[in-house]
């Protein structure tokens, strides 16, 4: 459950940046509207991360008892 609230905080930053973007875009110099893409490219391929890696933590945790024999 841990992993889903880190994902989320990360997921609303995400999308708080992607609304605040055109602000940004229209009123800072071009160095920072570069940064703030960057940073905005890097916090949109870390939620990508992050989904994949638990969907792979939780094919991995079926799979495992699935292999655990009943008694």
């Amino acid at each position: 459950m841990k992993r889903l609230a880190w994902l989320a905080v990360l997921g609303a930053l995400t999308t708080v940046m992607a609304v605040l973007t055109p602000y940004v875009l229209r009123t800072e110099s071009t160095g920072k509207s570069v940064a703030w893409l960057m940073m905005l490219t890097c916090a949109i391929a870390g939620v990508a991360v992050f989904i994949r890696a638990e969907l792979l933590l939780r094919r991995l945790e079926r799979q495992t008892s699935n292999d655990v024999p009943g008694t």
